[in-house]
């Protein structure tokens, strides 16, 4: 959704693309895709997901990227507790 938008649950699924670290941190990168019936709002292009964290694997935070770069899309509650357990599960 959008900042400051009225809150709308997207429905989608996820897959893992790489994982980098940096100094005390590591970025993983994955894609998302939406369910199928499910459409991304149409300004956003090219959607992906940047999950930092900690070199332990603490999640520290989501950010979610349009075509690269941080956006002005966020995501609600359930969906990034959607993508934290996906992370988590990951063996990176």
């Amino acid at each position: 959704m959008k900042y400051g938008a009225e809150h709308i649950e997207h429905k989608f699924t996820l897959s893992f693309t790489e994982s980098e670290i940096r100094g005390q941190w590591r970025d993983v990168f994955l894609a998302i895709h939406p369910e199928d019936g499910e459409e991304f709002p149409a300004d956003l292009i090219e959607p992906s997901i940047l999950v930092i964290c900690n070199l332990e694997g603490e999640i520290v935070q989501v950010v979610l990227h349009d075509e690269g770069c941080d956006c002005e899309f966020q995501f609600t509650f359930s969906e990034k507790v959607k993508i934290e357990s996906y992370v988590q599960q990951l063996r990176y």
